[in-house]
């Protein structure tokens, strides 16, 4: 069965102690160490990118694939962008 959890709360959730009271505080959390990888100018580097994506389970095909669907509402390398996207 298929769920509606974004990969940032599927990776939470894969930790034994996840507690849905916390999941926010912790997604706020990681967002702000994940965002502290961007350049000066809001960008993660193409290695960093695919080091964001693959540690969610996806694939920078997959985020390519979902910037363009958007028909350019996401940039493919802000960080804002791609952690939106990620459910942060």
């Amino acid at each position: 069965m298929k769920t509606c959890a974004t990969p940032a709360i599927e990776l939470l959730a894969a930790y034994d102690d996840f507690d849905v009271a916390t999941a926010a505080q912790e997604l706020i959390d990681s967002r702000a160490a994940l965002l502290s990888w961007a350049d000066r100018h809001g960008k993660y580097s193409t290695s960093d990118l695919e080091a964001v994506l693959q540690g969610h389970g996806e694939s920078l095909g997959n985020w390519v694939t979902a910037c363009e669907e958007a028909c350019g509402r996401f940039r493919v390398y802000f960080a804002e962008d791609v952690l939106t996207w990620l459910g942060y």
